[in-house]
């Protein structure tokens, strides 16, 4: 989330209008254009994702137009996928929820009963795998507040739990920022270090400057001497288990045994590094996790198996559609050669419907500069849902897809 998105007035609006040059606006577009992408480029904008099962993580939207029960009821939340907030939920009220892991699309599913989905309209199985949080109901961090807050008038960031997947003001995290907002790739809540205990071994254990990766062959000393004695060496196996080589014995291979050693630091009760609140991580922490039968356990009864993933992390997640992206090329390249493909008579129609809508959005605007009033994103959103309305009534069409 950004939280130093500004709330524009009309008349300020107005006035820097004369001092913008159009490299400024491409500028512009192109920096909102590289956001874009890296949140929905590595979503499916085009075909509804629940036929997929649970997607490893995806954009997801909550619709407040077809479930506003879902402000006050935790049983009515839902999320819908990229594609069907732009084919099924056109115009309505949405809540943008960045991207959640292991979730199948609810349009049109058991969860929204009263909505049809228009990209795959058979959903019989319910999505009892999907996990819902307060983001769901439009509500954030241990303050439970909205985004962006209209009572909140205090310049503050967000930040997204890895764990928890909740967005958590700075200020509420009951733990000192570091300095530099680089100097780590992921944050975990307060909350969720207290759960998942494991965590709290690996505080200030973890140096990334010169990590171990899993294929790595590390040397194991299993015979109780000093290191002047012979050691036997092992390779780290992707089941977290080390296999004993015995060059010797090639055709016993198979019975010799495995060891499982535990590379999990020890937690200092007394001393410890953990504290009470966050705790930050630099980018590759996860792969110093150890990955033995009892830590792999442990992971399992805290729910957190998705800590092993490098697949899970919103960075891997956010390239992946970045270079989906470079592949297509950009929206601007994607929207020419689609325009270029259509007939004549389409493209009048479009730049005709395109001038009526700058100039209705042109005389909302100039309400605003004349009362000098404030433009939220709730006027925006409810300027263009009037719009949208118009044009299904002028269709003969109803203005929702919800019964």
């Amino acid at each position: 989330m950004d939280a130093n998105k500004e709330e524009v007035t009309g008349s300020e609006s107005a006035m820097n209008n004369s001092s913008v040059t159009m490299v400024d606006v491409l500028n512009e577009q192109l920096e909102q254009e590289a956001e874009s992408d890296a949140v929905l480029g590595g979503s499916d904008d085009k075909n509804c994702t629940y036929a997929k099962g649970y997607i490893e993580r995806q954009a997801l939207y909550a619709c407040l137009t077809c479930l506003p029960e879902s402000r006050v009821n935790e049983e009515k939340r839902a999320g819908v996928c990229l594609a069907c907030s732009y084919h099924c939920h056109e115009g309505h009220e949405l809540i943008e929820l960045y991207t959640k892991r292991n979730f199948r699309c609810d349009c049109g599913g058991k969860r929204m009963p009263d909505v049809r989905c228009k990209l795959d309209p058979l959903k019989l199985e319910a999505n009892n795998e999907n996990k819902y949080n307060q983001n769901f109901s439009g509500l954030y961090c241990t303050c439970k507040r909205p985004y962006p807050d209209p009572e909140d008038n205090v310049p503050d960031e967000m930040i997204q739990c890895v764990v928890c997947e909740d967005w958590y003001h700075t200020r509420h995290l009951d733990s000192d920022l570091p300095e530099n907002t680089k100097d780590f790739a992921e944050m975990i809540c307060g909350g969720c270090m207290e759960r998942v205990t494991i965590l709290k071994n690996y505080v200030g254990k973890i140096e990334t400057g010169n990590r171990t990766l899993l294929d790595d062959t590390l040397q194991v000393d299993v015979t109780g001497l000093d290191e002047s004695s012979a050691t036997v060496d092992t390779s780290v196996v992707h089941d977290g288990a080390q296999k004993l080589d015995d060059p010797q014995n090639d055709e016993n291979q198979s019975k010799r045994p495995k060891l499982d050693i535990c590379t999990k630091p020890q937690l200092e009760q007394e001393v410890g590094v953990y504290k009470k609140g966050a705790t930050f991580w630099n980018d590759g922490w996860r792969l110093h996790l150890c990955r033995c039968s009892d830590c792999s356990d442990m992971y399992k009864q805290f729910n957190v198996e998705f800590l092993l993933n490098e697949k899970d992390t919103v960075q891997w997640y956010e390239e992946n559609g970045r270079t989906k992206t470079e592949t297509q090329g950009s929206s601007y390249e994607q929207g020419m050669r689609a325009w270029n493909q259509i007939g004549r008579f389409q493209q009048v129609e479009i730049l005709t419907g395109y001038n009526r809508m700058k100039e209705r959005l042109r005389d909302f605007l100039d309400t605003f500069v004349s009362s000098q009033q404030v433009v939220t994103e709730k006027d925006i959103t409810e300027f263009f849902a009037k719009l949208n309305r118009e044009k299904q009534d002028s269709a003969g069409s109803p203005s929702y897809f919800c019964r």
